[in-house]
């Protein structure tokens, strides 16, 4: 009997890193952080800060990129900011929402949302850039 190869399917639990560096190179990303680690770390807020239509203004995301970053948000009980709701009142969640990831996980860090490697790959890809913007 021959067993067909079967396709690995990305994971919900991670971004991938073509995903992740087009967020953490965003324009709502300077609002979370200035260090490039920092906003590794943070990319759930990083994405929690954009509607459904900036997301499918970044170029090189479209359609199924937005589609696998709501599902990953959703992954881990998050999602994208309403076009009604302002950028302040997604901020200002931040710190409760963080207050309770500490309390629950029992450490200070966040929980990673992206693999080592592919967080390491985000690194090492965008360590050239100039991270101000």
């Amino acid at each position: 009997m021959r067993k067909s190869a079967t396709v690995e399917q990305p994971t919900d639990g991670y971004l991938p890193e073509r995903i992740a560096t087009i967020l953490v190179r965003s324009q709502h990303a300077g609002l979370v952080s200035k260090e490039l680690a920092t906003r590794i770390d943070y990319l759930l807020e990083i994405a929690s800060l954009h509607t459904r239509n900036e997301l499918l203004g970044l170029p090189g995301l479209g359609r199924l990129g937005v589609h696998r970053v709501e599902r990953w948000m959703t992954f881990h009980g998050r999602r994208l900011r309403r076009n009604d709701e302002s950028l302040d009142s997604v901020i200002c969640r931040f710190g409760f929402r963080q207050a309770c990831l500490e309390e629950r996980v029992g450490r200070g860090r966040p929980v990673s949302v992206i693999s080592p490697e592919e967080r390491d790959k985000v690194l090492r890809g965008l360590g050239s850039y100039d991270m101000r913007a």
